[in-house]
């Protein structure tokens, strides 16, 4: 009972209005035409008297004892016994019926008056029952007796005789439910499209409309102020930290300027390194927390430029990266959050297995997957989903850059932003094991629409449009 009580009330508004709209109104008509069955035995009766009646009629009409004999076999054949009592087998043997059969008396009631029949109880050596007497004259008596009625099979006909009184209430209670429904849930409906593709950064500060049903409008204006409330907590954690940058960026350029002024060769490395890690774990924090990607638009590119350009760049600095895929393929992206989050996965590649490999494949409908390999020691299942959170470090040793990286530390955003900015393209993140060691990280983009400049079907980018682009995180 529980179970099915669940899933009433976890199902859809629409089915729960119709539900609720259409039982009442099927149990009230079936009630009704259980109540008032006996229209259902009608048929039933008046054949029966009307098959009486004309019988009585043949035998009348016979023209020899014969004849009548044979009308009667023939009645009793189809389930309806005639006897021709004399009138002394008809005082002998019937006698005012004690247990009225319910369906005999109504036929019997219904013959009187023409037939002049009545209700008798029969009683003979071997039976007795109810039957139907009418008077054939100077005394006789012919005896009516139908057969007992076979029960009905499950599907018969008359077991349905109350399915179209049904259906006459029931099919326009139905469509106006649905309508209803339809009326109610649209606006839900509509609230949950927009909520799902709503950008904290991005669109009005009050975008669902106040308008409907009180409390449609009450639902409405209840989303719109959180939407504003979340705002705010974003833009205020936003301006907070750029805040505090802002304060320590002065202190922390005091701290270098002195560090190098030091005679002490060891100790002046040892500063400038802190220095440079503090500071690039300030510009990392403020690169997750503007959200560039959601505001970047979407450009038709070479997309194996892109990736080689971000190989070349880290070859160029002494650390193995290299690009495997295509030579030239057109694909519509976010062109510097794409290179930002291969960046950020190259950068880790060589930081902690020496070299890295980027991987371009064709996807079906026009979607891609690019893979960044390498063979280090990887990463353990249970921190696979873990890592992707901001602020996630998987290992305490790794939060120091290595001799091989590209930078200094960060706060364990790198992952993070690869992940929102594959969010941003529609696409997935997957964290795999290599094969036989080694890390293997997989990002599947689906075809997007290319936010084209008028006069222009394509934009292609070369090293040298990506050489400004804030690549590095």
């Amino acid at each position: 009972m529980s179970r099915w009580r669940s899933l009433f009330l976890c199902g859809s508004i629409r089915r729960q209005i119709i539900v609720l709209t259409a039982l009442p109104i099927i149990a009230v008509v079936v009630i009704a035409s259980l109540i008032y069955s006996s229209e259902s035995k009608t048929p039933y009766k008046s054949r029966v008297a009307i098959k009486i009646q004309t019988v009585m009629a043949q035998i009348s009409a016979a023209p020899s004892p014969e004849i009548a004999r044979a009308i009667m076999a023939a009645t009793g054949a189809t389930g309806l016994k005639v006897d021709l009592l004399t009138p002394q087998a008809a005082a002998a043997q019937l006698r005012p019926a004690q247990s009225l059969d319910c369906d005999l008396a109504e036929i019997g009631s219904e013959l009187k008056t023409t037939l002049g029949a009545e209700l008798r109880r029969r009683t003979t050596q071997s039976t007795t029952e109810d039957t139907i007497a009418v008077p054939f004259g100077d005394g006789a008596v012919l005896t009516f007796t139908p057969a007992a009625r076979a029960p009905l099979p499950l599907l018969h006909p008359e077991r349905f005789f109350f399915l179209p009184k049904v259906l006459v209430v029931v099919l326009p209670m139905l469509l106006l439910a649905l309508y209803a429904g339809g009326v109610i849930i649209a606006p839900l409906t509509t609230f949950a499209r927009e909520a799902q593709g709503l950008s904290p950064d991005e669109g009005p500060d009050r975008p669902f409309d106040e308008e409907g049903p009180r409390e449609i409008r009450s639902l409405a204006r209840a989303l719109n102020d959180m939407r504003v409330r979340i705002r705010e907590m974003i833009d205020g954690r936003t301006r907070m930290v750029r805040a505090i940058s802002h304060d320590l960026r002065t202190p922390l350029t005091r701290l270098r300027m002195r560090a190098e002024r030091t005679t002490d060769a060891g100790l002046r490395d040892a500063m400038l390194t802190d220095i440079s890690r503090i500071d690039a774990m300030i510009e990392e924090t403020l690169t997750y927390l503007q959200r560039d990607v959601a505001t970047e638009a979407v450009q038709r590119v070479d997309l194996p430029s892109l990736l080689q350009t971000v190989c070349h760049d880290f070859a160029n600095a002494g650390m193995p990266a290299t690009y495997d895929g295509p030579d030239r393929l057109v694909f519509a992206c976010k062109p510097q959050a794409l290179v930002r989050a291969v960046t950020n996965l190259v950068d880790n590649g060589v930081k902690f297995a020496g070299a890295a490999t980027v991987r371009l494949e064709t996807q079906t409908e026009g979607g891609v997957r690019i893979e960044v390999v390498d063979l280090g020691p990887g990463i353990p299942e249970d921190l696979k989903a873990k890592v992707l959170e901001p602020f996630f470090k998987g290992d305490a040793s790794r939060s120091a850059a290595g001799p091989r990286s590209f930078g200094p530390g960060g706060f364990g955003l790198g992952l993070s932003i690869v992940h929102e900015v594959a969010g941003a393209h529609g696409g997935t993140i997957e964290l795999r094991d290599g094969k036989p060691q080694g890390l293997v990280v997989r990002l599947d983009l689906p075809r997007q629409a290319a936010a084209e400049a008028p006069g222009h079907t394509e934009r292609w980018l070369r090293r040298a449009d990506l050489a400004a682009s804030p690549a590095r995180t």
